[in-house]
């Protein structure tokens, strides 16, 4: 008897994408929250399976005022998963997952008024393959690229503000029958930013 389950779930939570000007300033917010997980799971048998998934993300504002004040700010993730095993009487369990977001606010004031920005993005991925019983070798990779940019204007000058993260992650695992082993990575990267000029 084979039993073979490979599920993917993809979550791309975009959330408050607003710019909007008022009393001589421009103010934009810009949030967003991805997750991806991938499961390949074994349980004796012969059999083979993969998972694999692709997932980008581009968020962009730009607005302008009167007296040079303009502001833009943006976003680009780009984020692949593939797992993929085979076994013979082995029970093979394979796991992956990416959790990632991003905040961006910033303030530019029309003329020479005050500008302020601050911006962060944060990453979590863990990968994992553990085998027992009979023959099975299953692989597992990430990569991961974010980019978040923002850039803010007027008569008194500039600001900018850039962070870009790119990751990838492998994972095998391969054994005999009768052979009980795993393998797994972690990784978690936090950047903030903030800067004014009053």
């Amino acid at each position: 008897m084979s039993k073979v389950i490979a599920t993917s779930v993809l979550v791309a939570l975009l959330i408050g994408s607003a710019a909007f000007g008022q009393l001589g300033l421009i103010t934009q917010v810009q949030t967003s929250d991805l997750g991806l997980t991938n499961d390949v799971v074994f349980n004796h048998g012969q059999q083979d399976g993969m998972s694999d998934q692709h997932l980008c993300l581009d968020l962009a504002q730009d607005t302008d005022r009167a007296c040079s004040s303009c502001a833009s700010q943006s976003l680009l993730g780009v984020v692949t998963q593939f797992g993929e095993g085979m076994g013979d009487c082995g029970i093979l369990d394979l796991q992956q997952a990416v959790l990632g977001g991003t905040n961006q606010m910033q303030e530019i004031g029309d003329a020479c008024g005050s500008k302020a920005q601050i911006q962060g993005v944060s990453l979590q991925a863990a990968q994992g393959i553990g085998k027992t019983a009979g023959y099975a070798k299953g692989g597992a990779h990430h990569t991961i690229v974010l980019g978040a940019n923002q850039n803010g204007h007027n008569a008194a000058g500039g600001m900018n503000e850039r962070a870009n993260i790119i990751a990838m992650q492998d994972s095998y695992l391969s054994g005999e029958p009768c052979a009980t082993g795993a393998v797994g990575s972690t990784m978690t990267i936090t950047t903030t930013q903030s800067q004014g000029s009053f």
